[in-house]
């Protein structure tokens, strides 16, 4: 009796590795040296002049804005004597030192509701002592008004604060060699406020004078009998 067996598979012969050195080792090749990048001087050199720009432009700019300040100027005229509001005033930015005496900026608030002391152009800055809080008129002083008809005033000349002169006139009815004791007197004057009165030609005219002269003066523009010269100043 015989038994079937399954045929043995031959096992291969292991393969030896050749040692390290040896006849049969396979040649390893070397990596190449990595060579130094270059550094272009053109590139440097712009570098470093970038890098000094940039610092002066930074010195210049903190310069200027810490020289520069914040100050009140007119975006109207005011004639000397009149009301400041809130609208004529307005702030610019100055660089440096306006080598001129102004005002803050955040000072104007307490600008406004006084009197300008002399004439403020529009446009022009602000000086601590071109307004005031002294009141029109002023002591031992009276405000008149009067109603002056064409040609009795040069109307373009009369703006607030200008010096005059009020120059009585003879009456209408006067008689013929009647003495009058105000004809050709004179009283100095300044300008309040003028403005167009209804007829052609004629002015509404405010004028501060003297208090004790006020009530001659007051009779004589009620009777029409006033004429005005505007004198030189401002």
């Amino acid at each position: 009796m015989s038994i079937d067996t399954p045929p043995r598979v031959a096992r291969r012969p292991a393969r030896s590795r050749p040692k390290p050195g040896g006849a049969d080792a396979v040649p390893v090749t070397p990596e190449p040296p990595r060579l130094p990048s270059r550094r272009n001087p053109k590139w440097i050199a712009l570098g470093v002049v970038a890098v000094c720009l940039g610092g002066l432009l930074s010195y210049v700019i903190y310069a200027r804005v810490a020289t520069e300040s914040a100050v009140v100027a007119m975006t109207s005229t005011v004639y000397r004597g009149e009301v400041i509001d809130a609208g004529d005033l307005t702030s610019v930015t100055l660089s440096g030192d306006p080598r001129v005496p102004t005002i803050a900026a955040d000072l104007a608030p307490t600008l406004v509701g006084q009197r300008a002391a002399y004439d403020l152009v529009g446009g022009s800055l602000v000086a601590p002592t071109a307004v005031t809080a002294a009141a029109v008129p002023a002591a031992q002083r009276a405000v008149v008004g009067m109603k002056l008809a064409g040609g009795r005033a040069p109307a373009d000349f009369l703006v607030p604060g200008a010096p005059v002169r009020l120059v009585a006139l003879p009456p209408v009815d006067a008689q013929p060699g009647a003495r009058d004791p105000y004809a050709g007197k004179t009283f100095a004057a300044r300008t309040v406020s003028s403005v167009p009165g209804p007829d052609a030609g004629s002015l509404f005219v405010d004028v501060d004078v003297p208090a004790n002269q006020a009530p001659t003066i007051a009779m004589l523009a009620a009777q029409e009998r006033l004429s005005v010269v505007r004198d030189a100043g401002r």
